[in-house]
């Protein structure tokens, strides 16, 4: 089958199973008829495309994972080529690429550490449904039930482990103290410490990347922060957070109250796993992704194309500034 048949047999399934059009609507966004859309669902079935995951054919962009590697210092990066212009979909497809590379390591693994997060939700989802592996699932930040159920660690921590057949390992924690000060005593209970250190000790992280878009902060979504907080966060220097750990251009952790009030995983913690993955999709991610990558947690990165164009833009950019001044300072003297 080529590349361009198989392409349009997981966009029907898609749009059948994944977004539930009809088999009408399908045909009239297509210009097809709704015979031909049956008989491309039913070719998509036989030939394994259209399972309980859409298996797109992807594409990768070699010269940009080179590139972001040997940049940032990365064990690897995956970079999905071209990419669909529908945000979702193009997640989608990147947490697809990951999924690949997870049933690739997760063999040789005992321990697996997750937190919130659409992209852990969209990989969870990608991988393979005969793909079982008995590890530990440790779940890496506390719980916010009131908000976004379904993308919430714990219920991530639950879904994984029941999908590879292992063990789901909770954190007994709110995301969120109410205070720094709560915060640290509720680290310091018996039983929050033991599952905290647990986590730490995991071989590997699974974690997405936000930003400090109004649009698309999981920090606006979840209702921990509003449209005037990011701002003023975004405005002062933060660009993005990983396992809900603001941080800046630099890679740097972001000092703010807020910060001290999140239970679960710090950076530090997350630079001494041995292996963490980072899913990210969408140009407007870059920063953010780039934050990510100079805080030297993240090893190995999933992406789309025109995120990786623009992190490596940025770096390029902000490697001329920084020569630029000491060139002007040397001459100044």
């Amino acid at each position: 089958m080529d590349s361009a048949r198989h392409e349009l047999l997981a966009k029907v399934a898609s749009m059948y199973y994944e977004r539930e059009m009809t088999q009408q609507e399908i045909a009239a966004a297509l210009g097809l008829s709704r015979i031909k859309i049956y008989r491309l669902l039913k070719q998509a079935r036989e030939a394994r495309v259209a399972r309980i995951i859409i298996d797109w054919h992807i594409k990768r962009a070699a010269a940009l994972e080179r590139g972001l590697c040997a940049r940032f210092g990365l064990e690897a990066a995956f970079v999905l080529q071209g990419g669909s212009g529908d945000a979702a979909l193009r997640l989608r497809q990147v947490a697809q690429m990951a999924a690949r590379y997870l049933e690739g390591v997760l063999p040789s693994a005992q321990s697996l550490c997750i937190c919130f997060g659409s992209s852990t939700y969209e990989l969870i989802h990608a991988i393979r449904p005969d793909f079982q592996v008995p590890l530990r699932v440790l779940q890496g930040t506390g719980s916010l039930p009131q908000a976004l159920k379904e993308l919430d660690s714990s219920a991530l921590t639950r879904q994984l482990a029941q999908k590879l057949g292992g063990e789901a390992l909770y954190l007994p924690a709110p995301l969120l103290a109410d205070s720094a000060e709560a915060a640290a005593v509720i680290r310091c209970q018996t039983v929050v410490a033991q599952s905290l250190a647990q986590v730490r000790g995991a071989e590997l992280a699974l974690v997405g990347i936000g930003n400090i878009d109004p649009a698309t902060s999981s920090f606006l979504r979840a209702g921990v922060l509003d449209i005037a907080e990011l701002r003023a966060l975004r405005a002062a220097g933060a660009v993005g957070d990983i396992a809900w750990q603001l941080l800046d251009a630099h890679g740097q952790l972001f000092a703010c109250e807020l910060s001290e009030r999140i239970i679960g995983l710090s950076l530090a913690d997350l630079q001494r796993i041995p292996r963490t993955v980072a899913v990210a999709s969408g140009r407007g991610k870059a920063r953010a992704i780039l934050g990510a990558l100079r805080s030297g947690a993240v090893q190995v990165l999933c992406t789309d194309e025109a995120a990786a164009q623009q992190v490596l833009a940025l770096a390029a950019g902000d490697s001329l500034q920084r020569h630029m001044g000491q060139r002007e300072a040397l001459q100044s003297r």
